[in-house]
């Protein structure tokens, strides 16, 4: 924990933070912004405290639970659509200087930029992207100091992740692992802030050999990788009962041993990210982690990054 191994940073991890390319963007949209629309990353901007800059949010950010959390006026914030699906009317009333959306849908960019919108967008794919991205908002939303401060101490809380399992986990053998997305045969792969987290924790991510964010595979492929650990994406529509009950599935580590987990319906793109690296931490090495340490370490954390407390790790 982070109060155990201090602030040291193990090489490892800043190797892995630091690997990534920075995100390219023009210096011209890097400018301080008045009014700013996140369609995408209002989990990272809310560690920076903007809102008197935030002129609108995504449809999807009025059912954040975070954000439900930290902002009673939350329902009260101008919402023009989504980064799948743009209400340009709303948005132009708006008069917006900056929107914060996703590179995945390069029509909706330059849909916007058609329309005269300058558009940060952003699909971070690993934590050092996240970081990065963490620091372009610091930039458009005048918070650069606030933002290196919350980098250090997402940095500072993996860092202690992997010295736990460095340190008294190391002798383990790795647990093979997959992380489902929206289908039970959808795996992520070698990219991605939760191919990272995987690494991070001490698992073995049976993706690696997928160059790219996920890829559907065949049942055949899966019964051969034989998980010993299945982590499924929180807002997927299928549960671990869903596979426990599948026959196709019975052969597998993960149903036999019963260690499938659905994590918490949270975004990866988030100082969350702590959240799931110790949860992750906790699947892969059960009984390790003892609980009452761990949830004063993310009291800590999310006293420092958001002002609240830590809801737990039922939420």
């Amino acid at each position: 924990m982070p109060g155990r191994y201090g602030v040291a940073t193990a090489v490892a991890v800043w190797l892995l933070l630091q690997s990534a390319a920075a995100l390219a963007v023009t210096p011209e949209v890097l400018q301080p912004a008045e009014r700013v629309v996140l369609y995408e990353a209002y989990e990272l901007a809310a560690a920076l405290n903007p809102w008197e800059r935030i002129a609108g949010i995504s449809t999807y950010a009025r059912e954040n639970d975070l954000l439900q959390r930290l902002l009673p006026g939350l329902q009260a914030i101008p919402t023009p659509g989504s980064g799948f699906v743009i209400n340009i009317e709303a948005l132009l009333a708006l008069k917006t200087d900056l929107v914060v959306t996703w590179s995945r849908k390069p029509e909706s960019v330059e849909f916007l930029r058609r329309h005269g919108i300058a558009v940060l967008e952003i699909y971070p794919e690993s934590i050092a992207d996240l970081l990065a991205v963490l620091q372009q908002l610091g930039q458009v939303l005048d918070r650069q100091p606030r933002a290196a401060e919350v980098a250090g101490l997402i940095r500072h809380h993996l860092t202690a992740v992997q010295q736990y399992h460095q340190q008294r986990l190391a002798a383990a053998a790795p647990p093979r692992v997959v992380w489902l997305w929206g289908k039970p045969t959808t795996i992520n792969g070698n990219r991605g802030v939760t191919a990272d987290l995987i690494r991070i924790a001490g698992g073995r991510n049976l993706g690696d050999h997928i160059n790219g964010l996920n890829r559907d595979i065949s049942m055949e492929e899966m019964v051969a990788l034989d998980p010993e650990v299945v982590l499924i994406w929180g807002s997927a529509v299928f549960d671990p009962e869903t596979l426990y009950r599948d026959p196709k599935w019975q052969s597998i580590s993960a149903v036999k041993n019963r260690r499938i987990f659905k994590l918490p319906r949270q975004s990866t793109w988030s100082p969350r990210v702590v959240d799931l690296a110790w949860l992750m931490l906790r699947s892969f090495y059960p009984g390790e982690v003892i609980s009452e340490e761990l949830a004063v370490t993310m009291d800590g954390f999310y006293q420092a990054v958001f002002g609240i407390p830590w809801p737990g790790e039922s939420k």
